[in-house]
């Protein structure tokens, strides 16, 4: 990427001042967007533009961009269609760099005024050396220049996960995700209509951006599927692309025509170009969110060889049965354990009810902290396990345990990760009256670096996603695992 491609991109994810036209006092979308800006500890300039206003929030505000007495490096437009083309004008008249239009009501729509519309004030950007992000988008966040998404003012802890995504709510929605459940993303983009930046351009950047690790993508169209391939093609050996399809049905396609304006192509031909290119496809947005877990919390790990843990606290021979079966299907295999290791296992934790199998349920035993303890360095010897898959289900340890007896679980889970090289997964299944505790729970082991699932069948498909990767890239680019150890050697 040439220097003058890397000034726009700077202007967009490291911006000096923003200023939001359409700003508030009031609670709508352009008082949010101020709001969550200054909430979230933005350290540059914040412009309110409004000519109804002379203050909001405590900051000067000033009726045009034009009107700013300073430099402006990113303006946010959230108002009507209508008035954009003049609100270019005054960008361009203060040397504004970048441009993203939350506005919707262009190309989307298909009609061909709001297309036309839209291709003018491309066109006028473009004379002005304005880049334009959208329109129909919400934007970017960037948690490490502490720049929340405009409409919900969600902002997690920095990482090194990149969310590329057309549609706008799906930003929203896995942005939520992600800091509920520890995914720590380096910058998350909705391009919306892609009308001047789009997909392949954001991608070209994300593959070199130092920042970013993994890249995770949301596409309902693309209008040059030949050049998205062969950048998927040159990123997926280097960095993990998790991609999402929307419009793969006839109804699908027809919803992205109208919330996007894009033309959804062939499931099939994605299908194989995706396979061939390296990257992952997944199906779900939940699917995503689990790869991108395993991505950030597990090594390069190209093994499939898995130890389940059935259960703590009680039997559970039916999550056992289960577990095998969703393991087995998605290509992980759950080795039988020999004799030896079943008679070192019985004279750990042999308890009434348990099964000293793979899986294996632990019964009572499984509640002792101890015991426990030694049965993971036991897995974790193991010369054909790669992975420990473990099921703690809260809700059913409290009904027999007291908090801190399950903090002491946690405890060990907690310690065994930091001091072995096998990798864990914890299974917490929604937790009932006892939602607030496993929530916790699962809060402190991801912190601690163990990736906790609602179910082995998500935890299995998201592992099953990350070793086809691995094997796939280790082959091609051997030395690719060495700039993914920092998250696992703490």
């Amino acid at each position: 990427m040439d220097k003058k491609r890397r000034e726009e991109f700077e202007a967009i994810f490291n911006p000096r001042s923003i200023a939001i036209v359409g700003a508030s006092r009031e609670r709508k979308v352009g008082g949010l967007a101020v709001h969550y800006l200054r909430h979230a500890g933005y350290r540059g300039k914040i412009f309110p533009v409004n000519p109804a206003e002379k203050e909001i929030m405590g900051l000067a505000a000033y009726p045009s961009v034009r009107d700013i007495p300073e430099p402006v490096d990113f303006v946010i437009i959230m108002v009507a269609a209508a008035t954009v083309p003049g609100i270019i004008e005054d960008c361009a008249a203060r040397g504004v760099k970048a441009v993203q239009l939350f506005t919707a009501g262009f190309s989307e729509t298909g009609e061909s005024g709001p297309a036309r519309l839209e291709r003018q004030i491309v066109s006028r950007a473009r004379e002005a050396g304005i880049r334009l992000i959208g329109p129909n988008c919400v934007g970017i966040s960037v948690p490490d220049r502490l720049i929340p998404l405009e409409t919900t003012g969600t902002i997690g802890e920095p990482g090194d996960i990149a969310l590329l995504a057309q549609s706008g709510g799906h930003t929203e929605t896995l942005a939520d995700i992600g800091y509920s459940r520890g995914i720590r993303f380096s910058k998350l983009i909705s391009f919306g209509n892609g009308a001047d930046l789009d997909a392949i351009d954001f991608l070209e950047f994300l593959r070199e951006d130092p920042q970013t690790r993994t890249i995770a993508i949301y596409l309902e169209g693309i209008t040059n599927g030949r050049r998205l391939f062969e950048l998927l093609g040159q990123t997926s050996p280097v960095k993990p692309v998790v991609l999402l399809k929307g419009g793969r049905t006839d109804a699908g396609r027809e919803m992205a025509m109208s919330h996007t304006g894009s033309l959804a192509g062939s499931e099939i031909v994605w299908k194989a170009a995706l396979k061939q290119a390296g990257a992952i496809e997944v199906a779900t947005l939940d699917e995503m969110a689990d790869t991108l877990m395993a991505f950030q919390y597990l090594p390069p790990i190209t093994g499939n060889r898995i130890a389940a843990v059935s259960q703590l606290g009680g039997g559970a021979g039916g999550a056992g049965v289960l577990a095998a079966d969703v393991c087995t299907s998605l290509g992980l295999e759950l080795l039988p354990f020999s004799g030896e290791v079943k008679e070192k296992l019985r004279g750990i934790a042999s308890a009434p009810g348990s099964i000293l199998r793979n899986p294996l349920d632990l019964s009572l035993a499984g509640r002792n902290p101890v015991l426990l303890g030694k049965v993971l360095e036991l897995l974790a010897g193991l010369a054909d396990t790669d992975l420990i898959m473990l099921n703690e289900r809260v809700s059913f340890l409290l009904a027999f345990t007291s908090g801190d007896e399950l903090q002491a679980i946690n405890d060990t889970l907690i310690s065994f990760q930091r001091g072995n090289k096998k990798p864990l997964l914890v299974v917490s299944p929604p937790g009932g009256i006892y939602e607030v505790e496993r929530m916790a729970t699962e809060e402190r082991l991801t912190r601690a670096g163990i990736p906790v699932y609602p179910s082995f069948e998500r935890a299995a498909r998201a592992l099953a996603n990350v070793t086809r990767y691995w094997r796939f890239s280790l082959r091609r680019h051997p030395s690719l695992s060495t700039s993914y150890t920092r998250n696992w050697d703490r």
